[in-house]
């Protein structure tokens, strides 16, 4: 089991925990579709501080999981992609979660074949090196959402408004020519690992001790009671966590990977 979510970033003052903010955790898997019933109740047990046999797991008519046993009442969210599986938990409200690994696609074309307007014009006016990142990153906040609302990207999800990117650093380190991707703070292969205070605390992806981000949650225009936020995730991955809720803006969002294997 991995450790306590804990204030490992410099600054935090106290552990921070499903009641205040979303915990996401972020684990490997070689699987395409793994088994999600032990990670969930494996992340919940760590959130909870609780033994993993105290979480039980249901299933909504939708097929969404539900918590029950020392885990009622609170809300869950699973994404999993070739790499990689993310479980979101929040009593703040209900959440949703995506997670996808940057990868070369057709970004402006499947823009301007799923996206709005304005989106797919987004997307062309990025750098060619920067557009599968753009791409996925409207994906994933469209997914999350989604899932918030128990639509998926049904009923015109893939047209739903979403925010874009801000800030002159959300790519920084997520294109290189060859496709790939390694997120801020961890090393490039042309140079050392960022030092502008991004909030990463160790330099390896996927170390042993839990690695820890904490945005925090904005308001969407146009979604009414809706809240999303990109923490930076290890390895070449992008993800997008939404909640619901009067209590989501400005809550921080939490992500964490597994402890130590015994």
């Amino acid at each position: 089991m991995s450790e306590v979510v804990s204030g490992a970033v410099p600054g935090a003052p106290e552990p921070v925990g499903p009641d205040t903010a979303v915990v996401v955790r972020l684990t490997p898997s070689r699987e395409r579709r793994p088994d999600s019933a032990p990670l969930v109740r494996e992340a919940a047990a760590d959130a909870l501080r609780v033994p993993p046999g105290e979480i039980r797991i249901g299933r909504e008519p939708g097929g969404r999981p539900r918590l029950g046993g020392a885990a009622e009442g609170l809300h869950v969210s699973v994404s999993h992609c070739a790499g990689a599986v993310a479980v979101a938990l929040s009593r703040l409200g209900p959440v949703g979660v995506d997670v996808e690994r940057l990868r070369p696609l057709p970004a402006v074309a499947l823009g301007r074949r799923w996206f709005s307007a304005a989106e797919a014009r987004w997307l062309a006016d990025r750098a060619a090196e920067e557009q599968p990142a753009a791409f996925l990153w409207l994906w994933t906040h469209k997914e999350a959402i989604g899932k918030v609302r128990g639509l998926g990207l049904s009923e015109g999800g893939l047209r739903r408004p979403v925010p874009y990117p801000s800030g002159l650093s959300w790519s920084d380190g997520l294109s290189w020519p060859d496709g790939l991707a390694q997120p801020d703070g961890l090393p490039r292969p042309d140079g050392p690992a960022r030092t502008d205070g991004l909030p990463w605390t160790d330099a390896g992806p996927w170390a042993d001790s839990p690695r820890l981000a904490r945005p925090v949650l904005a308001p969407v225009p146009g979604e009414p009671g809706m809240s999303t936020a990109a923490p930076r995730v290890p390895g070449g991955y992008l993800l997008a966590v939404a909640a619901a809720g009067p209590a989501a803006p400005g809550a921080p969002v939490v992500v964490t990977g597994p402890g130590p294997s015994p």
